[in-house]
């Protein structure tokens, strides 16, 4: 497989094309940002006017898009990849959405003799850039294993999650136990240090205790720094909750709501586009307290 589609080059979608370029595949990329296309043009990529214009003669066609409504487009809309994507190529997507829309798509793609994959990831911008993506997949396992080859340049572990849907599945799921610890760190950790505890003290014992988490490590690069740099906005964790809300919608999720509500706030308060781990910030408001370490 030499020729790829790269529908949506944002934070995530840019350093994962620019690593598919560095492997030697031909990549011809679309997204409405004209700045992110060309700086990938510089570095080898194909710009294409449209979805549709990107998917002619792709073998694969990869997708990492913020919303449902805006892939839904992407694939199946007038100028969707499905209108012009050869028989046999491969759709990836690597968005996070609900399952009914990936079924949905994947259905759409089927009657056009394409194969679909949802491959949600987790690892941020650094999981992106370095390669090193744990991606959640889901569908046909043969399809998977001819797709990997390629994939391994962006992951650093694959999870076949089970038939289409089981990858946004998962990853809701696991989205949903991130914003929650995010939010349980946040509380106790400023009360803490409002209290007078030490937050590189408490960090060090937490770490070293069975309150350790990977959410809590990488506080050290976001929230406890003086610029708080926007890796994974509040605005998209609350759409990933959201999603995650109404697939579990009948069963009873009161953390999880709790969680929701507490994200609505920190939109409403303008903090939709700080990283997600500011959410911590409404504690902070509330306490005037700043979880800010000395280094």
């Amino acid at each position: 497989m030499k020729n790829i589609a790269f529908i949506g080059v944002g934070k995530m979608g840019a350093r994962m094309a620019e690593r598919l370029v560095a492997a030697g595949y031909q990549v011809t990329v679309f997204d409405p940002n004209q700045a992110a296309v060309a700086e990938l043009v510089s570095l080898g990529a194909i710009a294409a006017a449209s979805p549709k214009v990107a998917a002619v003669g792709a073998e694969a066609i990869l997708f990492s898009l913020p919303t449902p409504a805006i892939l839904k487009a992407a694939v199946s809309g007038p100028d969707g990849v499905l209108a012009s994507a050869p028989k046999g190529a491969v759709l990836i997507d690597f968005s996070t959405v609900d399952p009914e829309t990936t079924k949905l798509l994947a259905a759409d793609a089927a009657a056009k003799g394409l194969s679909f994959l949802d491959s949600p990831v987790s690892g941020g911008v650094a999981g992106a850039t370095n390669g090193k993506l744990v991606l959640m997949v889901g569908g046909d396992a043969a399809v998977l294993e001819s797709m990997t080859p390629m994939l391994n340049n962006l992951a650093g572990r694959i999870v076949h999650c089970g038939d289409i849907g089981a990858g946004q599945l998962t990853k809701l799921a696991h989205n949903m136990v991130v914003a929650i610890n995010t939010m349980a760190l946040g509380e106790v950790l400023t009360a803490s240090v409002k209290a007078g505890g030490n937050l590189e003290v408490l960090c060090d014992v937490m770490t070293a205790g069975m309150a350790g988490s990977k959410m809590l490590d990488w506080f050290q690069k976001t929230l406890f720094t003086a610029e708080r740099p926007a890796y994974f906005a509040i605005d998209l964790m609350n759409k990933d909750i959201g999603l995650c809300l109404d697939e579990f919608s009948n069963y009873s999720l009161p953390l999880s709501q709790l969680v929701k509500q507490s994200y609505n706030a920190a939109r409403a308060k303008g903090l939709g586009g700080k990283d997600s781990t500011s959410i911590c910030e409404i504690y902070e408001e509330l306490l005037d307290v700043r979880l800010q370490t000395a280094a």
